[in-house]
């Protein structure tokens, strides 16, 4: 599996990426392949992460796409879950698995999402690279944490990933890190963080 490249920066927005192609690409099944076996390490870790905090009541997911994640955290008895991604046809496939009442999905950008509530854990899977600004998306979204609630920050390895934690890592303390590399030669920084700058 060969990952695409990155879309070119859009004129306007701090994304790279349209709403539009992202609901495209998920229409046609171009992300299926998180469903893989070679995904299942990278999943794995970031589950374990948000468990080994303790005694967690509520993981955000910022860049969902159709929940993945949420099956991973299935074994926690007692989670609220909220999942936000700006791809309407991710958030409703995502609605369309996850009917429970512990189980929220949200379509938005998650550069202007204000949540209603704090959270213990904030997940970013693969997302800072699309990002203009990784930095400043950390440090807004660390407003978002209970006291002492950690970040869960996932980056496969590539040039667009490197630069996007190279301009991000100052905003948090990690606390652990792991690889995870695929036989593939796909491979995977997944890093458990608390904020070093919360967003005023």
């Amino acid at each position: 599996m060969v990952k695409a490249a990155l879309p070119k920066q859009l004129a306007s927005g701090v994304c790279r990426v349209s709403p539009r192609l992202m609901d495209e690409e998920y229409t046609c099944g171009r992300w299926e392949y998180l469903n893989d076996l070679e995904e299942m390490a990278r999943y794995a870790v970031i589950a374990g992460y948000c468990r080994h905090i303790g005694d967690i009541s509520s993981v955000l997911d910022l860049g969902c796409g159709i929940g993945l994640l949420r099956a991973w955290l299935r074994p926690v008895e007692v989670i609220d879950y909220v999942g936000v991604d700006f791809s309407t046809v991710a958030i409703e496939m995502a609605r369309i698995r996850w009917t429970d009442e512990s189980t929220k999905f949200i379509a938005t950008d998650i550069a202007t999402f204000v949540p209603d509530r704090k959270f213990d854990v904030i997940v970013l899977n693969e997302v800072l690279y699309y990002f203009e600004r990784p930095d400043w998306i950390l440090r807004r979204v660390a407003a978002f944490l209970k006291e002492n609630g950690r970040l869960v920050i996932s980056l496969w390895d590539s040039p667009e990933s490197r630069r996007a934690w190279l301009r991000s890592r100052s905003s948090v303390h990690i606390l652990d890190e792991v690889q995870v590399r695929h036989r593939s030669g796909l491979s995977w920084e997944i890093r458990l963080c608390r904020p070093r700058l919360v967003a005023t």
